[in-house]
């Protein structure tokens, strides 16, 4: 078997020609951990069932399947993902731990009824158990430093915001290995959690069962934490509740839907939180997207190391709001956006965009890509 899955991942076009339905899953499972995708498509159509992988962002076609194999594979992974085989018409979550001798990996499955049958979407969770530094998220050192000044307050409220898909839960992730010591209480609150990190506490939530955001940050403050990570401030419940906690000298991090750091601001005001919370909580704002590498052996022009996509890999853009006494008073005195950006590009403050034209400069991505992403 390892010989045929070594020819698939070497052959885009091999997969319909694998007949046992294990096999084909493994295939699938091995060949997207090899090409670095982060989830699998497969999408029944009216001409048969399509294989898609998002490779660094992008989703690439790879494969069509027969319709005769289509039932049996949904069911494999069903069975895999502890999931109802028998409910077709019902959206389903589950997830597994798939092991072989070229990979391991967690599998997030969700399943979803479509009008040509049930659409399946496999994340591909890798148990990378080295957390990845700022720099090597593609974070500039002028960045990495303003970061780790306003970790060393070890309070307030450090937000990282962007769209889904940006990389923020990586950056959490690479926040909190930053602040833990066996000195640190730290808690996290995560839907779902991603990567299992030794030494800290991590709690699932679980709607159903009522712990959610905003339950489980009322819970947590009993257990004697000294930093705490909230996945997402997504209602103003949790947003009240995280600025209360931040403001009782806790450090909080959590991430945030806006599309610059600076909109980090009226989104919250937006959200309830009055003014003077915001100034006195708020200490950091990371706004960031990814965008693709160019190749580092044929540096776009497409080979065999890329796939022939030109680009392998991703890396950060950026930008950090720091967020200091005199920016408090403006947010106090309801400062209009325009006045409070002047401001803090007199401090300093790099955008996403600069951010974007340094790595163009750099050679590391494009201007087409830097364009694709900061205008989507």
């Amino acid at each position: 078997m390892k010989e045929k899955i070594y020819e698939i991942i070497n052959n885009d076009r091999m997969l319909h020609d694998i007949q046992s339905i294990v096999e084909l899953v493994d295939s699938l499972i091995i060949y997207g951990y090899h090409k670095n995708s982060s989830d699998i498509h497969i999408d029944p159509t009216e001409k048969g069932v399509t294989l898609r992988f998002r490779i660094d962002g992008v989703l690439t076609y790879i494969d069509t399947l027969s319709d005769t194999s289509y039932e049996e594979l949904i069911a494999r992974i069903k069975v895999l993902s502890g999931l109802r085989t028998d409910i077709h018409f019902v959206p389903q979550d589950g997830r597994f731990h798939f092991s072989q001798t070229v990979c391991e990996c967690d599998i997030r499955v969700s399943i979803i009824p479509t009008h040509y049958g049930e659409n399946a979407v496999l994340r591909l969770l890798k148990n990378d158990n080295d957390i990845p530094t700022l720099g090597k998220l593609g974070f500039s050192d002028f960045d990495v430093e303003r970061i780790v000044e306003r970790l060393s307050h070890h309070q307030g409220m450090v937000l990282i915001t962007g769209p889904t898909g940006s990389g923020k839960t990586s950056t959490l992730y690479t926040l909190i290995s930053l602040l833990s010591t066996e000195k640190k209480s730290i808690i996290t609150l995560e839907d779902p959690i991603e990567y299992a990190i030794p030494g800290i506490r991590q709690i699932q939530i679980h709607s159903k069962h009522g712990i959610t955001f905003a339950n489980g940050l009322r819970s947590i403050v009993r257990q004697d934490p000294d930093i705490i990570m909230v996945g997402e401030i997504r209602d103003a419940e949790t947003a009240q509740i995280a600025t209360n906690i931040s403001l009782t000298g806790h450090l909080l991090l959590s991430t945030l839907h806006t599309n610059s750091a600076l909109g980090a601001i009226p989104r919250l005001i937006d959200m309830g939180i009055d003014p003077y919370m915001v100034a006195s909580t708020l200490s950091l704002v990371i706004a960031q997207r990814l965008v693709r590498k160019l190749c580092e052996v044929c540096k776009g022009a497409g080979c065999g190391a890329c796939g022939d996509l030109g680009f392998k890999g991703r890396t950060v853009v950026a930008e950090t709001l720091v967020v200091d006494e005199e920016l408090r008073k403006y947010i106090m005195s309801h400062t209009s956006l325009g006045e409070i950006g002047r401001y803090i590009k007199s401090k300093g403050m790099k955008t996403m965009y600069e951010d974007g034209i340094d790595k163009i400069e750099r050679g590391i991505t494009t201007e087409e890509e830097i364009f694709r992403i900061l205008h989507e």
